[in-house]
């Protein structure tokens, strides 16, 4: 291989690898955050990788009825940029897909772009009918009845946050997130969520996962920088009620 081809493909590596973005427009500025999703103090994780079941403490049948959290590959953490200035542009999902399975949901927290414009797909995967409903804060919402194969397709037009359920089965149940602005994205633990092409300015990050205390931190974006974030979600910092 000729040295001018052997490193077009080590550049071409370099491109692809994670973390490797390209540097802000002299006038404009970049939000990085960094993902990280932490167990509670003294708690020991999954003995090996992809274990979640509580296998090893009190049996077969405890393990049916609680689960452990695999904080290395904690999925379904939403990231949202709010802040004065912001356009549409930023990256909020146009779709999204929830898949219903006789055990639950295929996720647990959905991000959706403002102003209807993220479509979700609703799939039942069950062996039998299911009738939702879906409501927030906001007053709006949706109801639907899918009978097994079907799938229908919702919007939701305000920001906020929105419940999930099901008639038949208590345990199947979601969480939609809104977003206020187009400024969003979605990831799981370790991963980063980047924000690129800002106006310089004020912001305030906010990361929210299933179950866990929302995490916020307010950064100040300068033109020609990259502002970089760590952002840790865990049950560590909820309060304790005495």
């Amino acid at each position: 291989m000729k040295r001018s081809a052997f490193l077009a493909a080590l550049l071409a590596l370099a491109s692809c690898g994670g973390g490797s973005y390209a540097p802000p427009a002299a006038d404009r500025a970049q939000v990085l955050v960094k993902l990280r999703a932490a167990p509670k103090e003294g708690i020991r994780g999954p003995k090996a990788e992809g274990t979640d079941a509580y296998s090893d403490s009190g049996g077969p049948e405890r393990g049916k009825r609680f689960q452990r959290v695999d904080y290395r590959h904690l999925g379904d953490i939403a990231v949202v940029l709010s802040g004065a200035g912001l356009g549409e542009g930023g990256p909020a999902p146009k779709t999204a897909s929830l898949e219903l399975y006789s055990d639950g949901a295929s996720r647990r927290l959905i991000l959706m772009g403002p102003g209807g414009s993220t479509s979700l797909t609703i799939v039942n995967r069950r062996s039998s009918a299911v009738s939702l409903f879906c409501c927030g804060d906001t007053g709006d919402g949706f109801d639907a009845r899918l009978g097994p194969g079907e799938q229908a397709a919702v919007t939701l037009s305000k920001p906020g946050t929105y419940e999930m359920v099901c008639d038949e089965d208590e345990t199947l149940k979601a969480t939609i997130l809104v977003a206020p602005t187009s400024w969003a994205a979605q990831g799981e633990s370790g991963d980063e969520v980047f924000f690129d092409n800002l106006p310089p300015g004020e912001y305030e990050v906010a990361v929210i996962a299933p179950r866990l205390p929302r995490w916020t931190r307010n950064v100040s974006a300068v033109a020609g920088k990259r502002e970089t974030v760590e952002a840790e979600v865990s049950v560590n910092s909820m309060r304790t009620v005495k």
